[in-house]
């Protein structure tokens, strides 16, 4: 159990009526980090950088850059080494995979490459992430921070990030670590939406497990495929009549809050994760609607 208490979302009267609760569900009090919709745009790669051959004259491996490129490097606020923190982060989950430093070689390749690329400080040198693993990160946008003196990867990692094989290096809660328990490799750093699926998921393992004892209202909507879909179609409903009625923007939120809920139990049953309905969204944002629809398998 958590040192410090998480912060519950208020309960609407009728998700109380449907037996969802503060008690089945525990909403933590963080705060994604993940970056705005502008950053997931699709782009070609850069062409700022080439590697040239070495000559007695240059040094192997050397990277040069465009003038525009050069430009925005010398902006970034390197320190005294001539590194800045770089920190990668999933697109589509807004997790925080990895924290590493980069130079400016290694942020000029990670604009034209697209691959997340770091300088090693053991070892002195660039590295891209998955070159020997091929758990590469995609990199779809990077962001400077107010100051330039900090870097954000933005992208979709091909595997595991972590040396260990956790999909992220952030799964040692100080919190538990404070309460003795040992670190979790399968936890994340999780936002609400998340910890919402984290939760459906272990009741769905107690519902495998646990034959005993009386189910939360999660486990009989996963037990019970005509209440689940009876139970979204009547939280669209309501949700449909705060627009209809015109309730205010908090019942509009809570019959929401509602509907997602439910609709993310019938994700847990049909084994889809919200990474994966997030992709198709992010994947959609450079295209019409018609264009997609068009686009779907009518089988």
């Amino acid at each position: 159990m958590a040192a410090a208490a998480p912060t519950h979302a208020p309960v609407s009267s009728s998700a109380c009526r449907s037996g969802f609760s503060s008690s089945d569900v525990s909403f933590p009090n963080f705060r994604s980090a993940a970056a705005s919709a502008p950053g997931w745009r699709r782009r070609e790669p850069y062409p700022a950088v080439s590697v040239v051959s070495s000559s007695p004259q240059s040094v192997p491996g050397a990277i040069t850059v465009d003038t525009e490129v050069d430009t925005l490097l010398d902006s970034v606020k390197w320190d005294s080494k001539g590194l800045a923190v770089a920190i990668a982060q999933n697109v589509d989950t807004g997790a925080i995979l990895m924290q590493g430093f980069a130079n400016k070689e290694a942020l000029a390749k990670t604009i034209s490459t697209r691959k997340a690329t770091f300088f090693s400080r053991s070892r002195s040198s660039l590295w891209t992430k998955g070159e020997t693993s091929m758990n590469f990160i995609n990199v779809h946008d990077i962001f400077l921070d107010c100051d330039h003196d900090s870097i954000i990867y933005l992208g979709k990692p091909d595997g595991p990030t972590c040396h260990t094989g956790a999909e992220t290096c952030y799964y040692t809660s100080v919190y538990d670590a404070l309460q003795s328990s040992k670190p979790n490799e399968g936890r994340q750093v999780m936002t609400t939406l998340y910890s919402l699926e984290d939760t459906i998921s272990r009741r769905h393992e107690e519902k495998v497990t646990d034959g005993g004892g009386k189910p939360s209202w999660t486990k009989k909507l996963l037990l019970d495929n005509q209440l689940l879909c009876s139970k979204i179609r009547e939280e669209a409903g309501e949700l449909i009549q705060t627009l209809l009625e015109n309730e205010d923007q908090s019942r509009a939120a809570s019959e929401m809050a509602d509907l997602l809920y439910h609709a993310m139990v019938l994700l847990r049953v049909k084994d889809v994760k919200m990474e994966q309905v997030l992709e198709v969204l992010r994947k959609r944002f450079s295209q019409s609607g018609i264009e997609e629809k068009a686009s779907r398998n009518k089988s």
